[in-house]
């Protein structure tokens, strides 16, 4: 099936214009109302790499229309182009990004063509991590796939940005957002969490600490760990795969 893409930007309120993609089927047969599901792809940073923006996951919506799927792909801000400072400001930033991600949901719930109650959330790296917050919170999000992304904002930003605050004091008020702290609150609905075996930058116990943090028991179907032989970019087949697979299980693609 052909795929349509629109370059496009939408309001979140006090948080400004998003700059996105929408990329939906192009078959009017394949959109007549809410016969679509909505996804959410949020990309990785990584300015040096040609995908560390809103192109991330173009392939991989683009094959998803066959599915009958239609996904937008937001631009981030934090810290794509807005540097951590300290934690009053980090956390207007990180509560402006989620704001963002919640209004990109609720530009997909209100497209003619999507089921406004199948939809779903993909973020990689700084992507992934303001996806638990509105995942949680919105009763229309079916499912939740998180792909390298650290537990906390603190891993990231203490190690690799000038913070002008005490550590324990920057961790402290910056808990209530951290991912490991609100992933739970998106259960029952399937979480999907990939990470890579040789990623330099997040252990695999963080991973194990994500799935634990989830609330679930050992053998629950319902949150998948899945760790695969690849660096922090993430570029392997079978992570792909099962993203793909995840997605059409959780909102009843095909």
């Amino acid at each position: 099936m052909s795929h349509a893409l629109e370059d496009l930007r939408y309001a979140a309120g006090g948080s400004g214009e998003v700059e996105a993609y929408l990329v939906r089927p192009d078959d009017p047969r394949a959109t007549s109302a809410a016969s679509c599901a909505g996804i959410l792809f949020w990309h990785w940073l990584e300015t040096r790499a040609p995908d560390g923006n809103r192109t991330q996951f173009l392939d991989e919506a683009a094959e998803l229309t066959a599915l009958g799927a239609v996904s937008l792909l937001p631009q981030g801000r934090f810290p794509w182009t807005v540097d951590p400072a300290d934690s009053a400001a980090d956390i207007e930033e990180i509560e402006a990004e989620v704001a963002r991600l919640r209004a990109g949901l609720d530009l997909l719930a209100g497209r003619p063509e999507v089921d406004p109650n199948r939809l779903a959330v993909v973020g990689h790296d700084f992507g992934g991590m303001p996806a638990p917050p509105p995942a949680a919170a919105d009763a229309r999000v079916r499912g939740l796939a998180v792909t390298a992304a650290t537990p906390r904002w603190g891993d990231w930003f203490l190690p690799f940005w000038e913070i002008a605050e005490d550590r324990i004091d920057y961790l402290r008020a910056m808990r209530p957002l951290d991912p490991i702290e609100r992933i739970a609150a998106v259960g029952p609905r399937p979480i999907l969490l990939q990470f890579g075996e040789r990623d330099w930058f997040i252990a695999p116990m963080s991973a194990w600490a994500l799935r634990r943090a989830s609330g679930a028991e050992a053998g629950d179907p319902r949150v998948e760990l899945k760790m695969y032989d690849a660096e922090h970019d993430m570029r392997h087949r079978e992570a792909r795969t099962d993203r793909a697979a995840f997605l059409t299980r959780t909102l009843n693609l095909g």
